[in-house]
């Protein structure tokens, strides 16, 4: 018999491993899995790998709550149990970015960028790794995770979700338009279900997404 979860569990803040994939920054730059990056571009981007790599402190906080708490930081149909996290890959890669945009290498701060989302992608995989974790453990399965600015789920909700998940302890704030800094952090709620809709089988991040014109959208073309 499987042990009905706590309505809370504490909140859990340390460095995370991130897996960065090329074929992940290459989609963040636009190019589809069957579409080869320009000689140029795929010049740079390997010249700026270990570069970007070093750039990166990804960092990331959870926390399970009840029903009534993912509904007060605006999250939509939330679960019974809801998994709650933000992650962000630190400062420094951004600062480098911006460093080299003014010194007007346009193609070397684009690329830092795209590896910088997809290192943010990878560090929210990574905490949604433990949400899975300790939802196995309870009997439950995730679907994909979903964001404050995506569907349904208002930016406004911003504050007091990480106000919740005291996501200062990692660094992250928020400007008054409820943008996150450092620009390459993720937020997001996941919820606890205790049997997948089948056509959620396989689905991915994008999916869940409501922005069907995004131009970084995932794709098996």
């Amino acid at each position: 018999m499987t042990t009905r979860p706590a309505t809370t569990a504490a909140t859990v803040s340390e460095p995370l491993e991130v897996a960065v994939t090329r074929t992940e920054v290459l989609r963040c730059l636009g190019y589809p899995r069957t579409r080869a990056p320009q000689p140029q571009v795929a010049d740079v981007l390997e010249g700026l790998w270990e570069q970007a790599a070093s750039l990166v402190t990804p960092r990331g906080i959870y926390r399970v709550v009840g029903q009534e708490a993912a509904r007060d930081v605006g999250m939509p149909e939330p679960s019974e149990v809801v998994g709650l996290g933000v992650c962000t890959v630190g400062p420094d890669l951004e600062r480098e970015e911006q460093r080299l945009t003014r010194e007007g290498q346009m193609l070397e701060a684009l690329i830092l960028d795209a590896y910088g989302s997809a290192a943010a992608e990878a560090a929210a995989d990574a905490v949604s790794t433990r949400l899975c974790a300790v939802a196995q453990g309870w009997g439950y399965q995730l679907p994909p995770r979903v964001s404050p600015g995506y569907g349904g789920w208002p930016i406004e909700s911003q504050p007091a979700l990480l106000s919740l998940l005291a996501a200062g302890e990692v660094g992250i704030s928020l400007t008054e338009g409820c943008m996150m800094m450092p620009r390459k952090s993720v937020s997001f709620g996941v919820r606890f279900e205790r049997e997948l809709d089948p056509r959620m089988a396989g689905r991915r991040r994008c999916d869940a997404c409501d922005l069907a014109d995004c131009a970084y959208r995932a794709r098996d073309e």
